[in-house]
């Protein structure tokens, strides 16, 4: 009895070509991923479709001498509709110069009114109790928030006293 042997045969070169493939895809996909918008969620404000500029527009629009809805309409990028909804007291044939008419539906809210200095440096004469009335702070927070300077007869000037956080 004699054995033969089989032919030598190549390894395959379909594994390396199978990972190039995968590869392609997945970056197909990613890409694909991020150039896509998700219906019903518009990435731009106000309404802008891709391709026109964004704009931050202010609360109000002042007209000046020859503005019309239609030019207040396209230097906005508000339409006339959105225009006269904001405005609806205004006659569009009949607006002044000098006249504010309305660009958002909501106003922002007034920026808050700054605290205060963070610090008193202690002048001659100056006492916990003076300087909780000059600014209008507590004594009793003056002294929670300077507990290095206990008790409080040690004030010296040029000492730093912290009014808040």
């Amino acid at each position: 009895m004699t054995v033969q042997l089989a032919p030598a045969t190549r390894p395959r070169r379909g594994w390396p070509r199978f990972f190039a493939l995968a590869a392609l895809l997945i970056l197909v996909a990613a890409v694909a991923a991020v150039a896509i918008e998700i219906p019903g969620r518009s990435s731009h404000p106000r309404g802008a479709r891709s391709g026109q500029k964004v704009r931050r527009l202010p609360p109000y629009w002042i007209v000046r001498p020859g503005d019309t809805f239609s030019l207040i309409s396209t230097k906005t990028g508000l339409p006339i509709a959105q225009l006269q909804a904001l405005n609806p007291d205004t006659d569009p044939g009949s607006i002044v110069p000098g006249q504010r008419l309305k660009l958002w539906a909501h106003y922002p809210r007034p920026h808050p009114k700054p605290p205060g200095p963070m610090f008193w440096t202690v002048r001659p004469g100056d006492s916990f109790g003076s300087i909780a009335a000059k600014s209008k702070i507590n004594i009793v927070k003056l002294e929670e928030l300077n507990p290095q300077l206990r008790p409080p007869a040690t004030l010296q000037p040029g000492d730093r006293i912290r009014l808040r956080h």
